[in-house]
């Protein structure tokens, strides 16, 4: 199965730089793919010699802010649709700490056809959850276990409203889906993908949304597992991104007759 990687930095060079030690130690490097994209980055970065040796096909460097979703969007747009089957998005805080995550996602990805959107059980350095699905309904969703330090009672599969976006795989096949969707396409005419062209969150809650909207599942693989930091990125005017996002979401929802909170 063949798998495009995407990791995106803002700011965070670090947590970047221990993103991709983790990737080269533990993520099979053939019939794989992984894009950096540096959001108001240094165009000169990429040269840097602590880079040289971490296995990226591609550094792309955003010297303005197209946002996090413009990000994804941008990588995903930016490859040959026919070399990969599917799309591994991650923030620059997550890091690998073994080579079964990968794996185990892009097998439940393969196990069916309608399982669309696959995310992993994730948790901070201290071993409090960051991620273990988003349950409930489109109108009432909540994060289980938030902060919980119990990951042995959270190392299941489920199916749930939206995973992360920290850690969100996708079918290519699905990706495609529902960014050449019409009615998404009159609601967002300035994305060039399947994440809706938000400021600030609601991308990935969108996408997995739209997913279950044209048929496709979207599941928590909790026997899966990295680190998030969470909230390590810089946020100048985070509420007011937040706030303008959800707006954004909503008439996104509306338009495609999507229930939503």
């Amino acid at each position: 199965m063949s798998l495009l990687s995407i990791v995106v930095n803002y700011h965070t060079d670090e947590l970047l730089y221990e993103f991709l030690r983790s990737y080269r130690e533990f993520v099979d490097q053939d019939y794989r793919r992984l894009v950096v994209v540096d959001v108001e980055g240094d165009p000169a970065r990429s040269f840097e010699s602590r880079w040289r040796d971490m296995p990226v096909s591609n550094w792309l460097t955003d010297t303005e802010n197209c946002g996090y979703a413009g990000a994804v969007n941008w990588a995903v747009s930016s490859q040959s649709e026919s070399d990969f089957d599917n799309i591994a998005i991650f923030n620059a805080d997550t890091r690998f700490i073994d080579s079964h995550c990968v794996e185990s996602c892009l097998d439940l990805l393969d196990s069916n056809d309608d399982i669309g959107v696959v995310g992993p059980l994730q948790y901070d350095s201290q071993g409090r959850i960051t991620h273990a699905g988003i349950f409930g309904s489109n109108e009432e969703p909540f994060h289980r276990a938030w902060l919980s330090r119990d990951l042995k009672a959270h190392r299941y599969i489920a199916d749930c409203v939206t995973v992360s976006g920290s850690a969100y795989f996708i079918k290519r096949s699905a990706w495609d889906e529902l960014a050449q969707c019409p009615t998404y396409r009159e609601s967002d005419p300035h994305s060039s993908g399947a994440f809706l062209n938000t400021r600030l969150y609601h991308e990935e809650t969108w996408c997995s949304y739209h997913a279950r909207a044209h048929g496709y599942r979207v599941v928590y693989n909790g026997e899966a597992e990295m680190i998030h930091e969470h909230d390590s990125s810089p946020n100048p005017e985070k509420d007011i991104k937040i706030a303008e996002s959800k707006l954004q979401f909503v008439a996104a929802c509306q338009h495609h007759e999507i229930e939503h909170n």
